[in-house]
């Protein structure tokens, strides 16, 4: 899958992260603002991952690339879907 890294925690949800071999540090270029309690993440593709919380909900969330900026930021694809028993 290339360069990146994806990185997600409980309760900040989803980065990612590239490595620069000339410096030896792994540094983050995109993460998510929506705060959420992951419990699972599945890469879809290379700009895409589906992102599963504590609370049973579903996102799936994919990059948008700032052609004047080296930052990015997600864009969610789907509203939150709940998982009901």
């Amino acid at each position: 899958m290339g360069q990146r890294i994806v990185v997600s925690d409980s309760q900040e949800s989803v980065h990612f992260m590239r490595y620069k071999k000339q410096d030896g540090q792994l540094s983050i270029f995109c993460d998510e603002t929506s705060p959420r309690y992951v419990t699972c993440v599945c890469l879809l593709d290379y700009d895409t991952v589906a992102v599963g919380d504590r609370f049973g909900n579903v996102a799936v969330v994919s990059l948008i690339s700032n052609i004047s900026s080296t930052h990015c930021t997600f864009e969610l694809i789907t509203n939150h879907i709940t998982l009901l028993d």
